[in-house]
């Protein structure tokens, strides 16, 4: 049995449906504002991975511990997809969503990812993820000591945004403190740590945007643009003044590149 995903609805059902995945630790409430925007045009509905919650009671009801095997996790989200949806994902969000959509393409019209990279990490042939003594040193920490380690992940989002201070600020004000669950967050990391979706990315058979930030200290711009060079169906935008969460750095870029992009892509 799995684990639920929580979710959060706007807009009309009867119009074009958005699937919106959030990010590690980061709850579906960071992206609210931006979901609202779409939902003028879209019917959007928003997912928190599982074990993520601002929710007390949602997180008291759901007794079953977070899975986050790639495959049990693609399984968990499609259970709660819309049909017929656009996927955007967020971070680690985005990669799940590759993931599906390139193995489970019939659940899926095209993909937006935002922030997101084929490998958070450093690997073969992929020298400017994340250094693994680096993410080591933050799983110790989020392990040892969780409020302290979202702190840190916060710091690490808003550097290199022009308005960092106030960035820093506002992410603070969405982190799940009073709802955590130190499984879910280790569940994550482990994921984020293991998954390498640069095979799945290259072979995506329907429309897919990719958003990044041009001051991202977390994913590298110029990395995952390499990457998407391979397929033409693939589409590369660096927004140049935003960091790692750009749907609120600059929500109306945003919004503006992904309705050109779906409105493009619709027949």
């Amino acid at each position: 049995m799995r684990a639920r995903i929580e979710t959060e609805a706007f807009g009309n059902p009867s119009d074009q449906a958005i699937f919106l995945v959030s990010g590690w630790a980061m709850p579906k409430e960071v992206m609210r504002a931006f979901a609202l925007r779409l939902s003028q045009r879209f019917y959007v509905v928003m997912a928190n991975l599982p074990g993520v919650s601002l929710d007390e009671q949602w997180i008291s009801r759901s007794r079953i511990g977070p899975n986050y095997d790639i495959d049990a996790l693609s399984e968990q989200l499609i259970d709660v997809a819309p049909a017929d949806a656009w996927w955007i994902g967020w971070s680690l969000g985005g990669m799940v969503s590759v993931y599906v959509a390139a193995r489970r393409s019939s659940q899926v019209l095209g993909l937006v990812t935002l922030s997101a990279s084929p490998s958070f990490i450093q690997r073969e042939n992929w020298p400017n993820g994340m250094s693994v003594d680096d993410f080591e040193a933050f799983s110790s920490l989020v392990d040892t000591s969780p409020e302290q380690g979202l702190q840190r992940f916060v710091m690490l989002q808003a550097k290199g945004a022009k308005n960092e201070r106030a960035l820093i600020k506002q992410l603070q004000s969405f982190l799940p403190i009073n709802t955590l669950n130190r499984s879910a967050l280790v569940g994550g990391l482990r994921l984020l740590k293991s998954l390498d979706v640069r095979r799945e990315w290259s072979l995506l058979d329907l429309p897919n945007l990719h958003l990044l930030g041009g001051k991202d200290r977390l994913v590298s711009a110029e990395t995952v643009t390499q990457q998407t060079d391979v397929n033409p169906l693939q589409q590369c935008v660096v927004l140049p003044h935003c960091a790692h969460q750009s749907f609120i750095e600059d929500e109306d870029a945003c919004v503006q590149q992904i309705e050109s992009f779906i409105d493009a892509n619709t027949p």
